[in-house]
């Protein structure tokens, strides 16, 4: 049973409210949909802010579900479409067995770790987040919150707009996290897509100083970079301009280290499915042998240096939704029948999107093909969350079964 979904763009806030009720009303009417839906999405454009407490009064009162997560972007997507600009607005109804969720905020309490549902599963195992990027200290927060969850696996992103944001948790709110905490008993998987391709393999971190690293696997850590890259030895060996020309294509598509989660320290990733932390390549220091990323390092952590472009990205994306095929096809084999996506979540950096896949809703449309067309809503993100990680240039896919 598939969850109802809507998505509309319109200038006029109630205009955009009516046409995706007056479409929830009819799929909701079809076989195959979800009867008595309880969970609300909704993610809209920063020209709806304003509007954002009469939007979810509308959503409740046509209806009758009280419980609606959701959050405002610079932009936000459904199935096989973005919405990257303008005034938006995407909504999907979701059923969840009573007891199974949990929407909580700055005045709403998650469940207890530890507590369990009348089901007898973990009341609070995992969790949709929403967060203001204007927040201090947000990323000790996210840790914080993973550390309320049994699986300690948070997804979703930070809210955009122009100069402040909007959080939805049966409200309009601003500031801190709010979302809502799913039982271990409902079915959802989710992956990150971090669009990077590796250069070579993996080294180890054999010298390194807060966020430099001198040495990798016994060697200068800049001239293991420089082969890595593939730049001639001729010209790692050459001056200075001819050694800047041949950095500066690596430098104009991005320069990055994936830190492996298994040897990272601070780093270490829970989240299945993702695989490494990307952080960016801040500066080199050829005389010093050094490389400087955006992040601490520690000696003994493993790192790769990569880049991303729009054909890593597409590999990327096509990764995880097969990745998510397959879980469903595992959990199908192990019940016995077939299990069916019923809706999903996608939560995109402001940063992909035409500027990563080269067309206007190509990153979206990658998903649907992969993945047929499951009802899907989502935004972009000034920074996207999964496991206990803040990511950037991220997708991260969510999956209702």
């Amino acid at each position: 049973m598939r969850f109802p979904y809507a998505h509309t763009s319109h200038p006029d806030w109630s205009q955009a409210l009516a046409l995706c009720l007056a479409e929830l009303d009819a799929q909701s009417k079809l076989e195959g949909c979800v009867r008595d839906p309880n969970l609300g999405f909704v993610y809209l454009t920063d020209p709806l802010r304003p509007h954002a407490e009469a939007i979810v009064a509308g959503l409740k009162a046509h209806t009758g579900i009280q419980n609606w997560i959701g959050a405002s972007g610079a932009g936000i997507c459904a199935t096989g479409t973005e919405y990257p600009e303008g005034t938006a607005l995407a909504v999907m109804l979701g059923r969840f067995e009573p007891g199974s969720f949990s929407v909580f905020s700055g005045v709403q309490r998650p469940p207890a770790l530890g507590a369990r549902t009348a089901s007898g599963a973990s009341a609070a195992y995992t969790a949709l987040v929403h967060a203001d990027p204007y927040t201090p200290d947000l990323p000790e927060l996210i840790v914080d919150m993973a550390g309320k969850v049994e699986s300690n696996y948070l997804f979703g992103g930070l809210a955009g707009g122009e100069r402040s944001c909007t959080l939805i948790a049966d409200r309009a709110l601003q500031g801190g996290l709010s979302g809502v905490v799913f039982a271990g008993d409902v079915g959802l998987v989710s992956r990150v897509s971090q669009g990077c391709y590796p250069f070579a393999a993996e080294h180890l971190v054999t010298r390194a100083e807060e966020n430099v690293i001198f040495e990798l696997d016994g060697e200068q850590a800049f001239d293991v970079l420089l082969a890595d890259a593939g730049i001639p030895e001729r010209v790692r060996h050459g001056g200075p301009a001819e050694l800047r020309d041949a950095l500066n294509p690596l430098a104009r598509r991005g320069l990055f280290v994936g830190i492996s989660p298994a040897q990272a320290g601070a780093y270490r990733e829970r989240t299945p499915g993702a695989d490494y932390v990307v952080r960016h390549v801040v500066a080199v220091d050829p005389g010093a042998g050094a490389v400087s990323i955006a992040a601490p390092i520690e000696d003994g952590a493993r790192v790769a240096f990569c880049s991303r472009d729009e054909t890593a990205a597409r590999k990327d994306l096509v990764r995880i939704c097969t990745q998510i095929r397959e879980h469903l096809d595992e959990r199908g084999e192990a019940r016995g029948a077939a299990v069916e996506a019923k809706g999903a979540v996608y939560v995109s950096c402001n940063g992909r999107g035409l500027h990563m896949f080269g067309k206007q809703s190509e990153e979206l449309k990658i998903i649907r093909h992969q993945l047929g067309d499951v009802p899907l809503v989502g935004f972009y993100a000034n920074g996207e969350i999964g496991g206990q990680n803040l990511y950037g240039f991220t997708g991260v896919l969510t999956v209702f079964y």
